[in-house]
């Protein structure tokens, strides 16, 4: 007999079947929660070329994505949105757009954002913003809170909206009364009204990232400390006492180490072996809450002393590093060749002795460290320079990037942070700890309070770095003062770096991190003979081992034969009683 099944009964039987598929299969439930947003970023320049400023883009769109792709508006094919989840457009310049990009932008279903110029070609999806004139303005507020930013006068694109927009942020002259809209979002659009991306406007801007990406969670900041320039003729008695009020904090920190110091008027070379008590300090210092960042191999290039030269970027030319040091010659130029593609070829001959220097440096510095049980779980810059071909070759030897970062090869000091953690694509999937706080100059008296006024800047961002360096030679009565500002910060997670994912993977030297030790595996045979001063340096050590062992080996006889000799004594008397 066949039973009829009962409504109720269908919409269990629906809903278990439902709840066994996922089951088997949670990636069916995870997929959207754990889908990592897909990005394009179509640019429009006056050359056609991508810059410094669609780098600096990259800084922070990289905090939400790894998946982030940077293509000319005139190159973008419909086929190039098919999978994207968001589309950022960046009118560096005003331009007449294709017709065919219009459409698209019509067509596109996903999140948008519009920077700067061109806005009105885009189709009837910004028709709620309407371009008007320049304004100058000198402080952006973020309209849904209290955060207000101070920054360098400037012009924005004033813009009229249409009712039903949400102002996200508002743009004013200090003590005036009138504002204007500058970041505004109607559904999933959203246009920002600078033509350039600034470092000291940004930080609001990368707040309001979180709006577009739709990013919720609580204001926690992450933080460190740097102690910078530690080589071998670093004096070890302030390094130990500033590790000491760390380790009496429970703060972790870093020490950026340069392996190798140059005398550049004798050219002689220093090294650990050469600092027995530093590389002891250093030695404790990993073991207690201190990790070791490789800062170059010598910090310095042609006759620069080290610590004040560059090493990835030659200064001189003002260009990467395509010929050895004492060679002397002048970079061509795009319109010294008849072709682009000649100009290509000739940049692709110099980044063969580039790629070969880099590595050369890289695996030099991380074997120097290690020959002394010194382990670096993330790289810095000498200065911060290097090119865009050297993060590239860098990304294959470290996972972790920390400091500024250089964002063009035509200038070196065109150079910026980020107001947050990164991952931007030109690191080629390094993680950036941005430093965002500076330092302290010796020369400025007042160097504490203008670096701790940085924090309220930096804090505009939910996730903004607090992070800042110190040279240990300015002594640790100096460190404390600015220990003790650090120390009043609230919401502050200090990064131990032994306590997150990072790997290191030199020619000789393998590092990685898990569950707070650092794990190595190192050809010491390699790296012990490679030079003459680690041989001595361990000759010197098994020789001093033999000896303190000879020593106490020398003192049980001693002791025995004088207890021997009393021994024989008291019974000769014992005797003779």
């Amino acid at each position: 007999m066949k039973k009829k099944l009962k409504r109720n009964e269908i919409w269990v039987y629906i809903i278990l079947i439902c709840f066994f598929t996922i089951l088997q299969n949670p990636s069916v439930l995870a997929a959207k929660e754990i889908e990592e947003p897909k990005v394009l970023v179509i640019y429009t320049t006056k050359d056609g070329e991508l810059n410094h400023e669609q780098r600096y883009l990259d800084l922070l769109i990289s905090h939400f994505t790894s998946d982030i792709q940077f293509m000319n508006s005139d190159n973008v094919k419909k086929s190039d949105l098919t999978t994207t989840t968001h589309l950022v457009y960046f009118g560096q310049t005003a331009k007449l757009l294709p017709a065919e990009l219009t459409k698209m932008m019509e067509e596109y279903e996903g999140t948008i954002l519009a920077i700067g110029y061109n806005s009105e070609q885009l189709g009837s999806r910004f028709a709620f913003v309407k371009p008007l004139n320049e304004v100058t303005i000198n402080q952006l507020q973020k309209k849904t809170t209290d955060k207000t930013l101070d920054i360098p006068e400037i012009n924005a694109v004033e813009i009229e909206v249409s009712d039903g927009t949400e102002v996200l942020i508002n743009g004013s002259m200090r003590g005036e009364e009138r504002s204007y809209p500058i970041m505004v979002g109607k559904r999933e659009s959203y246009y920002y009204g600078f033509d350039n991306i600034d470092s000291s406007r940004a930080t609001l801007f990368a707040e309001s990232l979180h709006d577009v990406f739709n990013i919720e969670h609580d204001e926690i900041y992450p933080g460190y400390i740097r102690l910078e320039d530690v080589h071998p003729l670093t004096d070890p008695k302030p390094l130990k006492e500033i590790a000491l009020m760390l380790k009496e904090k429970n703060i972790p920190y870093m020490v950026a180490v340069i392996p190798i110091y140059i005398n550049p008027i004798t050219g002689k070379r220093t090294t650990f072996a050469d600092s027995p008590e530093l590389l002891k300090v250093l030695k404790q210092i990993q073991k207690d809450g201190g990790s070791i960042i490789l800062h170059g191999y010598t910090h310095q290039y042609r006759a620069s002393e080290t610590g004040e030269g560059f090493e990835f970027w030659d200064v001189e030319n003002n260009s990467p590093i395509y010929f050895p040091e004492h060679e002397k010659f002048k970079l061509k130029e795009l319109e010294d060749f008849s072709t682009r593609d000649e100009y290509i070829a000739y940049i692709n001959e110099l980044k063969v002795y580039e790629r070969e220097y880099t590595e050369t440096k890289i695996n030099k510095g991380i074997d120097e460290l290690a020959k002394y049980g010194l382990y670096p779980l993330a790289f810095e810059a000498p200065h911060y320079t290097m090119s865009q071909y050297g993060y590239e070759i860098l990304s294959g030897y470290f996972s972790t990037y920390v400091g500024q970062v250089q964002i063009s090869d035509k200038d070196w000091e065109i150079m910026s942070d980020a107001p947050y953690i990164t991952s931007p694509s030109f690191l080629h999937g390094m993680n950036l700890l941005p430093e965002t706080m500076g330092y302290i100059d010796p020369d400025d008296e007042n160097a504490i309070q203008n670096l701790m006024g940085k924090r309220e800047r930096i804090r505009v961002a939910r996730d903004g770095i607090l992070s800042a360096f110190y040279h240990p030679y300015l002594g640790s009565e100096k460190f404390k003062e600015l220990l003790n500002e650090l120390d009043q910060l609230t919401n502050v997670s200090w990064i131990d770096l032994k306590k997150t994912n990072v790997w290191v993977n030199g020619k000789n030297v393998s590092i990685h991190t898990e569950n707070g030790e650092i794990i190595t595996d190192v050809n010491r045979y390699k790296i012990i003979y490679s030079s003459w001063d680690a041989l001595i340096y361990y000759i010197g050590q098994i020789v001093s081992l033999v000896a303190w062992i000879l020593v106490g080996i020398g003192s049980i006889a001693v002791c025995m034969f004088i207890m021997f000799t009393f021994h024989f004594i008291k019974k000769n008397k014992q005797i003779e009683g």
